[in-house]
Order: structure tokens, then sequence, then C-alpha cells
């Protein structure tokens, strides 16, 4: 995971907690994920993009906290920085 991708923090029948880095301007490959929190441990400016096209560019500072519900997509930095998240997935 040195310039980006996922490693497992922590996981048991309740949570997964996984860091997710982003190179610059690095796609991460779709993938599908359950409710979740996501916690932005660095300023990011990203395009968020759901299998029927629609995108969302979005822009977060490091210390935001957000809340999102069960989706398939693809994110992709668009900075020329490296960005890292935490995101506690819930198990249904």
């Amino acid at each position: 995971m040195a310039n980006g991708g996922e490693k497992i923090e922590f996981e048991n029948d309740q949570v997964k907690v996984v860091r997710v880095k982003l190179g610059k301007r690095e796609k991460h490959p779709a993938r599908a994920r359950n409710d979740r929190v996501i916690i932005w441990l660095t300023d990011s400016h990203h395009v968020r993009t759901e299998p029927n096209g629609k995108k969302e560019e979005l822009r977060r500072k490091a210390g935001d906290v957000v809340w999102r519900t069960a989706s398939q997509h693809q994110v992709e930095n668009l900075s020329e920085d490296q960005q890292e998240v935490v995101v506690v997935e819930l198990k249904k």
C-alpha cells in the first residue's frame, strides 16, 4: 500500500475497518460497500462515480466524517497529493 490501496485494520462479525490510500491522480477500482462511516485523514478532492455513470465531485478536509448508505461506486483522486481515509463498514 505504498502509493495506494486498501488495508484491513480490524474486522469482526459486526464491522470491517479499512484504511484506503489513493496516490495522486489514482483511480480506485469500482466496488460495493455496505452502510459505512468515512473519516478523512487528509484533505481530499475526488470524484465518485456510480455504475449508472452519475458523477459527484467532492472536496473534504482532514477530520471530516460522513455517513454513506450501501452503494457501488468508483473513486478517483483529482489532486496531486495522496489521499487517505478510514472506512468503518457495517456488516449486515
